[in-house]
């Protein structure tokens, strides 16, 4: 603590959240030899990225990963990862989503180290530190990976934009602050688009009694 602000060190120096880090990388083979649980970096267009997350950042995760995680014991249909698992596209492309679901029918694009390809339904909540980065960086990338459904939380506009693949293979657009938000990758699940602004959030246990209901 400094000053009664936040510092966090990075290569030496004191740097003030909120903040976006980016650095350039020799190689793919790097990022996967300094990758595990606790690093904060993803690999992005051959870049290394690191975004600090803020407390509403990690309440949300929280709700949400409960949520689904909940959600999928119960019902099953697929699994779901939290950050700090890389779902890699290419040489250039490893971004590690705040939530990423994979359904059983893909389960063999797990491994122990990342996704060998797509998710089949990721969730970015926006930081702080740039709060425009999965709309801007990230999505033409996940669209561009024929993801099936994105969900982008924002909670500094309050609303959440969902992209989702049509029949025609189309991707369609929809943004949203309030209500029922329902997951065409998992049938049944859905959310209350307003729990996620409520200070503080609702039970997640009472939440997902009504999904489950």
């Amino acid at each position: 603590m400094s000053g009664g602000r936040a510092y966090t060190p990075v290569v030496g120096i004191d740097v003030e959240a909120p903040f976006v880090l980016s650095k350039p990388l020799r190689g793919e083979a790097d990022f996967y030899g300094l990758v595990d649980e606790d690093s904060p970096w993803e690999l992005l267009d051959g870049r290394l990225v690191m975004r600090p997350a803020s407390d509403r950042h990690e309440d949300l995760f929280r709700f949400l990963l409960t949520l689904l995680s909940a959600w999928l014991d119960e019902r099953g249909g697929g699994v779901v990862r939290g950050s700090r698992y890389p779902m890699r596209f290419d040489p250039r492309w490893s971004p590690e989503p705040d939530l990423l679901v994979v359904t059983d029918a893909h389960r063999e694009r797990i491994t122990a180290q990342r996704l060998e390809g797509p998710a089949d339904l990721v969730v970015e909540i926006a930081s702080d530190g740039d709060p425009d980065l999965d709309e801007r960086d990230k999505l033409p990338r996940y669209r561009a990976a024929g993801i099936p459904e994105i969900w982008l939380v924002s909670p500094q506009t309050t609303s959440v934009r969902v992209d989702r693949l049509d029949p025609q293979g189309q991707y369609v657009t929809e943004r949203r602050s309030q209500g029922r938000l329902d997951s065409t990758v998992l049938p049944g699940l859905w959310i209350e688009v307003a729990w996620l602004w409520e200070e503080p959030l609702p039970s997640t246990l009472g939440c997902l009694r009504g999904v489950l209901s």
